[in-house]
């Protein structure tokens, strides 16, 4: 979960491309205010089409996934979807020349074949694998929309209990892969080897499933999380009785809304998950920013007061010219509080335009709303929350005991909760526990993490 609005955001960008010569890995170097940003796709082929991750070295953002490109006639055009990027450029020779824009800013990008680096991910799972993969959609019959993912189920007889796993937010794929780490494909890989269905997909929108990801709100992925619920009960293989959710971050927000008001999840693990609203979260991430950037701390108390009323005005939005005339303003006050030498490296006109654009996505506004101890002050069935010490995104202290005082307060005591001293919000085993250490370091996830999970879900199982 990074809701940072300090900074520009980490670079999502989708492509899926159609024609033979465009595979392989393709680098250029963005001029961001005479900050060099160095970028990498790499793009590869399918059996129905061309699939790229994206590389923002510079930033540790290894494996991004991507959506959506067209490529016709020596043309290229990228569209990230809901983040207000769109890169267009034609092949000529052994290059692409053209302009990348990210917040209605456009920059010079020019990409040249290279090779692609190797990054080293032990813990990625590879085949031959000891129980069935199955590749599977299922309906989200109120949106009307199909979404693909992938079934890992124990291979031997029987029914077997089963978990949905609930990524964290931005356009993440069934893996949740990020920073060049496959956190799902890891954990349902581990889980499975236990004895459980894991299903995990695409999100809405995005890679194989349908739907319009740049429109949805936290409601909406919560609807499909049901709907993967609903699938589950259609297979054969799975014990009824026995279904729970794995939620990390954001998804560790929708999960307590669903077992909330579906008696049919019977277990939740919540993985970093938010136990403050999300407007408290996304302040608490603005003042480590803040922090980080030295600011007097007559300027830090100025800008989280200016923070706190935006996103207040968000909650209330209804997209009014005086709405945004106002958003905009504030944004430009914002940015008249921050230290000089940031400013000077970051344009006022393109920050205020990014955050606008950032924040007045349903996604964005909808995430604000919720408070999650609202629901989990509902849940009668079993939980485990756990945090990384090291976490800076979803602070572990403050989360945890608000979980716990939900939880205390609906009396659900069935619960356990845990704190690792080294683990960061992706639960690597890290050093400082920020972001930029995601892509360095090797580890996806924590073995102590996956052990702990699966013993608590066998656990929970075993009466079933």
């Amino acid at each position: 979960m990074k809701k940072n609005i300090v900074f520009i955001c980490l670079l999502l960008l989708s492509i899926s491309v159609f024609s033979q010569e465009i595979t392989g890995s393709w680098r250029g170097t963005l001029d961001v205010m005479g900050n060099k940003l160095p970028l990498v796709f790499h793009i590869s082929k399918t059996d129905t089409a061309y699939v790229t991750k994206m590389d923002s070295p510079a930033q540790n953002a290894l494996g991004l996934p991507t959506t959506k490109t067209s490529f016709a006639d020596n043309k290229l055009e990228i569209v990230a979807t809901g983040l207000g990027i769109f890169y267009q450029g034609k092949l000529q020779g052994d290059s692409i020349s053209g302009t990348f824009n990210q917040g209605g800013m456009p920059f010079p990008l020019v990409l040249k074949q290279s090779d692609k680096p190797f990054f080293n991910r032990p813990q990625e799972p590879k085949p031959p694998f000891p129980y069935k993969t199955e590749e599977i959609t299922f309906s989200n019959k109120k949106d009307k929309i199909d979404l693909a993912g992938t079934l890992t189920i124990p291979d031997s007889a029987g029914t077997f209990p089963a978990v949905v796993l609930i990524a964290g937010s931005g356009p993440l794929d069934r893996d949740e892969t990020i920073f060049g780490h496959k956190p799902f494909g890891v954990i349902a890989d581990h889980l499975t080897r236990n004895g459980f269905i894991v299903l995990r997909y695409d999100k809405r929108g995005l890679f194989q499933s349908k739907g319009d990801f740049a429109r949805a709100t936290i409601q909406d992925f919560a609807a499909d999380v049901e709907a993967a619920v609903t699938y589950l009960k259609t297979r054969k293989e799975v014990d009824k009785s026995a279904i729970g959710l794995i939620g990390h971050s954001e998804g560790g927000m929708i999960a307590p809304m669903i077992a909330s008001k579906n008696r049919d999840v019977k277990f939740i693990v919540l993985m970093a998950a938010p136990g403050i609203s999300g407007t408290e979260i996304v302040l608490d991430q603005n003042r480590l920013s803040l922090e980080s950037m030295n600011i007097e701390p007559e300027n830090m108390g100025r800008t989280l007061t200016m923070l706190g009323e935006i996103f207040e005005s968000l909650i209330k939005w209804e997209n009014s010219a005086a709405e945004q005339t106002v958003l905009r303003d504030r944004l430009s006050q914002v940015w008249e509080q921050l230290p000089l030498l940031v400013k000077l490296k970051l344009n006022k006109d393109s920050y205020v335009r990014s955050q606008f654009n950032q924040m007045v996505q349903p996604g964005y506004r909808s995430f604000l709303k919720i408070d999650p101890a609202e629901f989990l002050q509902k849940i009668n069935c079993p939980v485990f929350a756990i945090n990384g010490e090291k976490d800076t995104q979803v602070s572990a202290n403050r989360n945890l005991d608000v979980i716990k005082l939900a939880l205390d307060k609906g009396r659900n005591f069935r619960y356990e909760t845990k704190k690792y001293p080294t683990l960061n919000h992706l639960f690597q085993e890290s050093e400082t526990g920020n972001p930029d250490e995601y892509g360095k370091i090797e580890q996806t996830i924590s073995p102590e993490v996956l052990e702990d999970m699966a013993e608590w879900l066998k656990k929970q199982t075993s009466n079933f």
